[in-house]
């Protein structure tokens, strides 16, 4: 959890916002406290998927589907507004971890694990499906780890399995790696998907790698449907009913009925059902989520609350304004009637632990985890500085064969000055050249905890928290990555990676020299594409 931002919303509906859970591409995940009490996580999907008539029509027929969903294993929707200025969902809160960051931080999970998670995940797209929708993002990060099962969420881009879809012809839906051949090929998406997504996210859980690997998108999307999945880490007693669920046909794929029958008697029974490093990271939320939802809070400053009839979590602020107005003598203390000139006091008085909490999510946050996937860019050029080199070379060869052949003939010595300052430039430019060939290419990953630019083991992360904008700046051989950081200051240039400013920020990755003017062209446009995902809310694609 982390503390909200400023510019995050207070409050959603009838739901006052606690803290941030993440972002993901259709918007902010919230944690939300109605006002009976009832914890809820809220995803408020972003402005500009809200000013989409279309997408906002699909949302709602969504969110009504979605809370026909039952189950054991689904986290159960329990409110939703697709009309509000920005559409939410608040669904049922899960306090553990999601599979994928169990698996990163703890390794693979063991065989029975794997197996009361199968059993688990089959019973929640069986469900998933009796309400005829498919998920169609079936992947790790969708899958929550809790106390007594796990469970699927985030329905967001499912759609229903009757009626017109209302997504563009070619429009991308899913998760390279977890995608079934036929979401890849633009086929008809139907339940057997999930069940291979299914496959693949226990693959994942079973060996810490995805059954086609971690490569580039298109490779990924290449194996999907042209190649077999790696199945050599996975346990023995796993291996048939992954291959099964893995088929490319959807039609050999069995149905979560047949999972379960083969699976056996293997649902998930309490804290046991886990190792116990993961069960001690969800004692570690549900106590957080304890500490988050008591926690007092500051009251949110719109004129909902009625000043006659005050909240008790909100008494000594409402008694601090009006104490002058009704100036009790007797029974007021004494520094209330100084209060009322400055509000901000006394709301601080309201949530005192609010730094140390600030500055310890603020560590949290300092790292970029390289382990995350995401995309990776890379400089290059080293076989053009090769070859300049080696031109450069063989004319200081000629030139001094020539001179040495000329030398005697009676050359001024105006000639001789500029013959040799001619190879001096020579000689400067091909040492330039093999320095650019020896020298390792940068590398850019842009994941979900932000920015990792790396040469040769040295690393700088730039986290999305510290981040205020993102975007592409300048053409040709000079489009450059540029980041503006919340603070106000810029990158520091090191001897292995230059950060030259710009325009108050900093260019911190060249575009301009991954490679000829096609693949520059590219790369810029899977730079757009990766920001766009992973940096929503920070990244400005109008930035020139």
């Amino acid at each position: 959890m982390q503390p909200l931002l400023a510019s995050d919303p207070n409050r959603v509906g009838d739901y006052r916002l606690l803290a941030r859970l993440g972002r993901g591409a259709m918007g902010g995940v919230y944690l939300g406290r109605s006002r009976g009490g009832r914890v809820v996580a809220v995803k408020v999907i972003r402005p500009d998927l809200a000013e989409d008539p279309e997408f906002r029509e699909r949302f709602r027929r969504e969110a009504l589907a979605a809370r026909s969903v039952g189950g054991f294993w689904t986290a159960a929707v329990v409110h939703a507004d697709p009309d509000a200025e920005q559409p939410w969902l608040a669904t049922e809160y899960v306090p553990g971890p999601t599979l994928h960051q169990a698996v990163v931080d703890h390794g693979p999970l063991p065989e029975a694990t794997v197996r009361s998670l199968a059993a688990g995940l089959a019973e929640a797209i069986g469900a998933i499906h009796r309400a005829h929708l498919v998920h169609r993002d079936l992947k790790p990060a969708n899958v929550l780890l809790g106390p007594d099962g796990p469970r699927v969420i985030d329905f967001g881009i499912s759609r229903a399995m009757t009626g017109n879809a209302l997504t563009a012809t070619g429009m991308f839906l899913g998760t390279p790696g977890f995608f079934s051949p036929e979401q890849t090929l633009g086929s008809e998406v139907g339940p057997p998907s999930d069940i291979f997504s299914l496959g693949a996210v226990l693959v994942f859980a079973a060996t810490g790698t995805g059954p086609f690997g971690a490569e580039s998108t298109a490779a990924l999307l290449y194996r999907v449907v042209h190649t077999e999945p790696d199945l050599s880490g996975v346990p023995d007693g796993l291996r048939p009913l992954l291959a099964a669920c893995l088929a490319k046909d959807p039609a050999a794929r069995p149905t979560p009925g047949e999972l379960l029958d083969q699976i056996g008697e293997s649902s998930p029974q309490g804290n046991a059902w886990l190792p116990p490093a993961i069960s001690d990271v969800i004692t570690q939320h549900a106590t957080q989520l304890q500490q988050t939802a008591n926690a007092p809070l500051p009251d949110t400053g719109p004129p909902q609350p009625v000043a006659s009839a005050p909240k008790p979590g909100t008494r000594a602020y409402t008694q601090a304004q009006s104490a002058p107005a009704a100036e009790p003598a007797p029974a007021a203390p004494a520094p209330t009637p100084s209060a009322p000139v400055s509000p901000v006091p006394v709301r601080s008085k309201i949530v005192p632990a609010r730094p140390r909490q600030t500055a310890e999510h603020q560590q949290a946050l300092a790292r970029v985890r390289k382990e995350n996937p995401g995309p990776v860019f890379a400089t290059g050029g080293r076989v053009r500085a090769v070859l300049s080199a080696i031109t450069c070379g063989l004319i200081i060869f000629g030139a001094n064969r020539m001179f040495q052949t000329y030398a005697g003939s009676g050359l001024s010595h105006d000639h001789v000055a500029i013959f040799r300052l001619g190879i001096f430039l020579l000689v400067i430019s091909m040492i330039w050249s093999i320095g650019k060939a020896l020298l390792p290419g940068l590398h850019l990953k842009i994941n979900s905890d932000g920015l990792l630019i790396s040469r040769t083991g040295l690393t700088r992360e730039i986290p999305w928290s510290r981040v205020q904008r993102v975007g592409v700046v300048g053409s040709g051989k000079r489009t450059s990555v540029a980041v503006w950081l919340t603070d106000g200051s810029t990158p520091s240039s090191r001897l292995w990676h230059r950060a030259r400013r710009y325009h108050g920020g900093a260019r911190i990755f060249p575009l301009g020299a991954t490679g000829g003017w096609l693949t520059r062209r590219q790369e810029t446009r899977r730079v757009r594409t990766a920001l766009a995902q992973y940096a929503i809310g920070r990244y400005d694609a109008r930035i020139l």
